[in-house]
């Protein structure tokens, strides 16, 4: 039976930034994956997701991915509609494409520390591989929560990806502020927040 394997990214995506492309790039070469898949959640629990609707944030994200032959995007938790959780996910797509696929779910260490206080985490852990992204400088350790898991930790691995420091928070303010996010995200997704006055856009670029 030939494995194929397919890296998970889940997140609002509010907006999507250059930040999220280099993780999933990285995480795609280091541990050989046929693909990665974009999922952008339509609400997330704890979460109030601000300025863009569901429909913007996976027309963002696919505007961001169009151009990676490596990347795809799946609308399932917008069809799905309600609070996005990723046990449900992950279940939902390991019946979906059956034991030959080894998924790999993507996330950044500060994920990872809050793992414990996910829905289901245990769950979570046996349906799929959890890479956490971390600094180069190693400070993101995370070695407590693996071991909180036990049997499960060996399911959770580490990421070493160059120091980024972007946020969608902060891409937010920058947009009202009217001041530059060139740079920082795929031009295609600013042009689209600039058309459409997504987080009441005042910067031409």
């Amino acid at each position: 039976m030939e494995i194929t394997r397919l890296g998970i990214m889940g997140g609002t995506f509010n907006p999507i930034h250059l930040g999220h492309l280099m993780i999933a790039e990285e995480a795609r070469q280091t541990f050989h994956l046929d693909k990665i898949l974009f999922i952008p959640s339509y609400s997330t629990p704890n979460k109030v997701v601000h300025g863009a609707t569901a429909a913007q944030r996976l027309a963002m994200t696919r505007l961001a991915t169009a151009d990676n032959p490596y990347f795809a995007v799946s609308d399932l938790e917008i069809r799905r509609k309600g609070n996005s959780y990723t046990a449900d996910t992950l279940k939902f797509l390991k019946k979906l494409y059956g034991p030959s696929y080894i998924l790999y779910f993507i996330a950044g260490t500060d994920t990872i520390q809050d793992l414990p206080n996910w829905s289901r985490p245990e769950e979570i852990l046996s349906l799929c591989q959890f890479v956490g992204a971390t600094r180069p400088d190693g400070t993101e350790s995370i070695g407590r929560i693996i071991e909180h898991f036990g049997e499960l930790g060996k399911h959770i691995l580490k990421l070493t990806v160059p120091t980024m420091q972007i946020s969608s928070t902060e891409l937010r303010r920058r947009i009202r502020d009217g001041l530059s996010v060139r740079y920082m995200m795929p031009p295609a997704v600013v042009e689209y927040i600039r058309k459409n006055g997504v987080y009441q856009c005042t910067t031409k670029h």
